[in-house]
């Protein structure tokens, strides 16, 4: 354990024998200072070798370097994707829309699409379906912009504990010879995917499908999953799997990814489950339903975004509805609640091994 110099000298002072001066600016203080400053700096020292040697103890650049001894890489920050309609003349890529302070420009897809990119990565900022995108530049004949629905969440650069986890995955694993593990590390290695379920044997032998799970624990975007498939297992042949009303695609298992040779897989996005919340509050003093729904609203995101993204099993997402009533009730605003429902329904939920909850509507009465 690092010690300050402000403590060493301390100690030291304390232990001085019997009768000597040991005030500020004393022969004996002064002698000691100096010393005892050198100790401090050793100890710092020792603390910041031990950071650079283990994984565990790591932090920041430090970690970042560390990871990269073991092939795992930091995620960077990535932009928010937006879809993007207009009316009248069709503006150009490239050109440079705002809404509220946050600029996007103008992309279009390999899929056929036009798209509204953040200039600036992270989480936020986030525009909901609908809103204007203003051009920066008059677009003579366009008449209108909108934003549609969201492509792909911003992410944040990746803090330490989840690339701590990865690494301690990948050292304990074992992630190796395509087993499961190593479906997990390969699809998470990818940036802006934050957690992966792999199901082997989902459609018969030689079969894998993952689950994959945006950074922020909403559902991926089809470039992000089509990105994850061709790492892992490139799908040209135009292979198909119907299982349960839904139509999959399936990898060509030649072996021109990551995955072995005769290793058909399967990416694809985890399915929202939309989780509409409704009770009726009694409110702390000097506070509004508006501030109690908010402040509900934000602690229910936080709980579905980890359930999402830190619970392994889908089995083990459960949606309870106790779990639920104590955040509601850990809100400064809310005294206490009654007659709580969960999609008009007061039992606990399971979304199931291809579905994460996302938080839909949150009434207050």
């Amino acid at each position: 354990m690092s010690k300050s110099y402000e403590d060493i000298l301390k100690e030291v002072l304390n232990n001085a024998p019997p009768g000597i001066d040991t005030r500020q600016g004393s022969i004996y203080y002064d002698s000691v200072a100096g010393i005892c400053l050198t100790i401090a700096r050793l100890y710092t020292d020792i603390e910041t070798q031990g950071r650079l040697v283990t994984i565990v103890r790591a932090v920041g650049e430090e970690l970042t370097v560390k990871a990269a001894e073991y092939g795992v890489a930091r995620h960077p920050a990535a932009p928010a994707k937006y879809h993007f309609s207009y009316e009248g003349k069709k503006p150009s890529v490239g050109e440079r829309f705002y809404n509220d302070g946050s600029y996007f420009v103008l992309m279009y897809s390999d899929d056929g699409y036009y798209y509204l990119q953040a200039e600036a990565a992270g989480a936020e900022p986030l525009i909901s379906s609908g809103t204007a995108a203003i051009p920066v530049n008059e677009i003579a004949g366009m008449t209108a912009a909108t934003f549609g629905e969201l492509i792909e969440s911003g992410t944040e650069e990746e803090d330490d504990d989840s690339l701590r986890t990865r690494v301690q995955e990948k050292i304990a694993g074992p992630a190796e010879n395509g087993n499961k593990q190593h479906y997990k590390s390969w699809c998470e290695s990818i940036d802006g995917i934050g957690h992966a379920r792999i199901y082997p044997l989902w459609n018969g032998p030689n079969t894998v499908k993952a689950v994959l799970i945006d950074s922020s624990g909403r559902a991926c975007s089809s470039e992000k999953v089509k990105e994850v498939q061709n790492y892992i297992d490139p799908a040209t042949r135009g292979y198909t799997a119907n299982v349960d009303g839904y139509t999959y695609t399936v990898g060509d298992g030649t072996g021109d990814g990551v995955a072995n040779l005769g290793a058909h897989f399967t990416a694809v996005s985890a399915r929202e489950m939309s989780i509409d919340v409704s009770f009726s509050a009694d409110l702390a003093s000097g506070y509004t339903k508006d501030i109690a729904k908010n402040q509900v609203k934000a602690a229910l995101e936080a709980y579905l975004e980890d359930l999402a993204l830190n619970v392994a099993a889908a089995e083990d997402v459960i949606i309870r509805a106790a779990r639920i009533g104590a955040i509601i009730i850990e809100q400064d605003a809310i005294l206490d609640y009654s007659d709580l429902t969960i999609n008009s329904g007061t039992s606990n939920i399971a979304p199931g091994d291809n579905a994460i909850p996302v938080l839909g509507e949150v009434t207050v009465s």
